[in-house]
């Protein structure tokens, strides 16, 4: 009887049909990766592993979900690029007075730490939110965080900043009544996304790692609006995707002319954002931008990383390529990023309870 690694220190023999099921997923899961580099090698492996355990223990995860059947087919309509679809009536999440406060004290120079703590100080969730990040395991201060200006002194004022953008930003996306993409799923992986970009900065040495889990959690805003604003899109998306084994990003091009990475920056610029969180939600997908931007090429990596450990959309079987280039560039070795792994787990799920928006 064959065996799993995982499973032959403890007996358990596997389930050849189930064995079988998974292995076809992860084929497909790979199948435009570049599989001959060790880290998708490594990747692939792991999730060998885990889609094995869960079509056992959640098998209906695994199954085909129907599409909307209230959603009218699409008529097909290209817009003529981002800023035509977005003339269009979207949903476009407005931003908080909090933020565009927040905005307003980071970008004045004159601005001190007790002016960020004080605006924070404004929003109760807000407040909530940015002690239980501060408490958490992503810093691990030796002494309890209470305040917000005590919060801001140990964070630093443009760190505390930034995960205040982050914080507020993540609560603009909404559920809505009737959804074709997953809310929770969408935080979970704008999350994971977030904390994979910030260790892999940090460890990379590349300066502000709070910028980069900003980055990571704002990367996929053009696909929330496309999903929320034309849900007739988003299904016939989907079904390209599946039906052609395409990645969601490749089925955007074939149908729209162009990707949410690129709407997703539009918007960013257009809310007067930095331009490192405009540069990192264009390019993640464009691997010659990717490549010669810090930002763009931080996220590139973790969007992928993020998905191949399973916080994905669940909008596309396909993960596409992820650029050796990029990777390079970072100087990060194999074991590093091995190491590392364990770490974005345990990040994750604390930091998801956390900031999941209600």
């Amino acid at each position: 009887m064959v065996e799993s690694l995982v499973e032959s220190e403890v007996n358990i023999p596997v389930n050849a049909e189930v064995k079988e099921a998974a292995d076809e997923y992860v084929e497909k899961l790979f199948s435009k990766s570049n599989n001959d580099f060790e880290v998708v090698e490594i990747l692939k492996k792991m999730a060998s592993e885990r889609i094995y355990h869960d079509m056992i223990s959640n098998p209906d995860e695994y199954k085909t979900k129907p599409h909307l059947a209230s959603v009218e087919r699409w008529d097909g309509t290209k817009p003529d690029g981002p800023r035509a679809f977005l003339k269009k009536k979207v949903v476009l999440p407005s931003l908080p007075q909090v933020l565009i406060q927040i905005q307003k004290v980071l970008n004045d120079s004159e601005s001190s730490a007790n002016d960020l703590a004080e605006v924070i100080s404004m929003d109760p969730k807000l407040v909530a939110a940015i002690l239980r990040l501060a408490n958490s395991a992503m810093y691990s201060f030796r002494t309890e965080v209470d305040t917000p200006t005590r919060a801001v002194a140990l964070l630093g004022f443009k760190q505390a900043g930034s995960l205040a953008v982050g914080t507020v930003s993540l609560s603009l996306f909404k559920r809505s009544k009737v959804a074709v993409l997953e809310p929770e799923r969408f935080w979970k992986h704008s999350i994971a996304c977030g904390i994979i970009a910030q260790e892999i900065a940090r460890l990379a040495n590349l300066g502000d790692p709070e910028r980069f889990f900003v980055s990571g959690l704002l990367h996929d805003i053009g696909l929330y609006v496309i999903f929320e604003s034309e849900k007739s899109l988003a299904v016939e998306l989907l079904r390209i995707a599946n039906q052609e084994g395409k990645s969601l990003y490749g089925a955007e091009r074939k149908l729209l002319g162009f990707d949410h990475a690129i709407l997703g920056g539009v918007i960013i610029k257009d809310w007067s954002f930095p331009k490192t969180l405009v540069v990192a939600a264009a390019g993640h997908h464009n691997p010659e931008k990717a490549q010669n931007d810090p930002d763009a090429g931080v996220v590139h990596i973790a969007d992928y990383v993020a998905r191949a450990l399973g916080y994905d959309l669940g909008v596309s079987s396909v993960l596409g390529a992820v650029s050796e280039v990029v990777w390079d560039n970072l100087g990060i070795s194999i074991d590093q990023f091995k190491e590392l792994i364990p770490q974005f787990e345990l990040l994750i799920d604390d930091i998801f309870e956390i900031l999941k928006p209600e």
